[in-house]
């Protein structure tokens, strides 16, 4: 079972999915990392030991505390264990155009790793307007929800079981 949180204001939007994909955007600057990272951590652990054919891990940060980067550095970690062991994966990592530091610590993570990276310039303003109104087949129930978060929904298989009102940007 793979794991799917919507950002807050302190911790970024995760989709981990058995089927190689594997997302992390947003602000990570927690106060209590152990607890948000550690489980996805174990999650990768637990993913690595039957990975998907080809494993897409995105990383599009805005920002990062220390306690959370050396989470991700731990994630790469054990993301080049299983690469070593001849599993095919791709690192992509996001940044905005004039965000050097999210930059460079993407460059110090491919440094110490043996993975391979590609670096993206996006344009995170958009994404982080357009939103999506959506409505429960099941239960009637409405949200508006990121349109990354109803793009994970798609490819986790459960798009079918809801109803796009309408897309909000």
């Amino acid at each position: 079972m793979g794991i799917l949180l919507d950002k807050t204001v302190d911790c970024p939007y995760i989709n981990f999915s058995e089927n190689g994909f594997i997302d992390i955007e947003g602000r990570s600057i927690t106060e209590d990392v152990f607890s948000f990272w550690q489980p996805l951590l174990e999650w990768i652990t637990e993913y690595c030991k039957k990975p998907a054919e080809f494993t897409s891990v995105i990383i599009n940060l805005e920002y990062t505390n220390s306690s959370s980067n050396k989470y991700i550095n731990e994630i790469l970690k054990r993301f080049e264990e299983c690469h070593s062991r001849g599993n095919k994966m791709l690192i992509n990592w996001k940044y905005e155009e004039d965000d050097e530091s999210i930059l460079q610590l993407g460059k110090d993570l491919e440094a110490i790793t043996n993975l391979p990276f590609k670096f993206e310039m996006v344009e995170l303003e958009k994404m982080k307007s357009q939103r999506v109104k959506i409505k429960s087949k099941k239960t009637g129930n409405e949200a508006i929800i990121t349109y990354r978060y109803w793009d994970a929904i798609i490819r986790n298989g459960h798009g079918e079981e809801y109803i796009v009102l309408e897309e909000i940007v």
